[in-house]
């Protein structure tokens, strides 16, 4: 299992430590790690792009596929979330997939700047972005992104889980997100919620859920396929 954090979190963030525990737990292989930028990794937060978090996904995929045997799924929380969507679309080795949140239109912020703002950001090369200071790569990736165009190619399961009074990501994006599949995802959506799933017993339900789903699906990944061979 991977656990991808939030664009403003890390990997000692509440909600990857508790489920990463919870997964353990149950005997469950579970890699957290930094992205690029953020907590023990290296470099400047200004330098973080969409794109590049998915190869330090890509990074942290290889690693533990060279350790362990199996299936291996990936839960994503926010930005993290996309991250997750992204990476899933173009590796189909994923057993499962879960999100938190997970944003279907990154940058969404960043486009509805208007054009003299976002010249101004490529000349002068970073930007404050509503008090997150991101370099001028960044709205050069968002622009180009499309992720409701990825989804389509995953292939695992899908869970989505979002909060209804998230008022960081709309919770639309989770219909946006589901609908792409054309409804091969299940939507969970937790009443009250914010973003970060601040009220405890909420969070805990969440994460529970999640978990409970994803060894469901780690271990019918697992099982015998009807028309495979001992």
């Amino acid at each position: 299992m991977i656990l991808c954090h939030g664009m403003e979190s890390a990997k000692e963030g509440d909600k990857s430590v508790a489920l990463a525990s919870r997964l353990a737990g149950a005997g469950c292989d579970v890699l957290r790690f930094d992205f690029s930028y953020v907590g023990e990794s290296e470099g400047e937060f200004i330098d973080i792009t969409v794109s590049g978090e998915v190869d330090d996904l890509a990074g942290a995929w290889t690693f533990l596929a060279e350790r362990i045997s199996g299936p291996i799924g990936i839960v994503g929380s926010s930005l993290g979330g996309t991250v997750a969507v992204l990476f899933a679309a173009e590796q189909h080795q994923v057993s499962a997939l879960a999100t938190i949140a997970a944003v279907a239109v990154p940058g969404r912020r960043a486009r509805a700047l208007p054009e003299q703002e976002r010249r101004r950001w490529r000349e002068q090369g970073s930007y404050d972005l509503h008090g997150i200071r991101v370099g001028s790569a960044f709205l050069a990736d968002v622009e180009q992104l499309d992720v409701v165009a990825a989804i389509p190619r995953i292939g695992c399961p899908i869970l989505l889980t979002h909060g209804t009074e998230d008022e960081v990501v709309p919770v639309s994006d989770a219909t946006l997100i589901c609908d792409a599949t054309e409804g091969r995802a299940e939507v969970r959506l937790f009443a009250g919620a914010d973003h970060r799933f601040s009220d405890p017993e909420t969070r805990a339900e969440m994460l529970e859920q999640i978990a409970a789903w994803m060894l469901d699906r780690l271990a019918a990944a697992r099982a015998p396929q009807p028309n495979s061979r001992a």
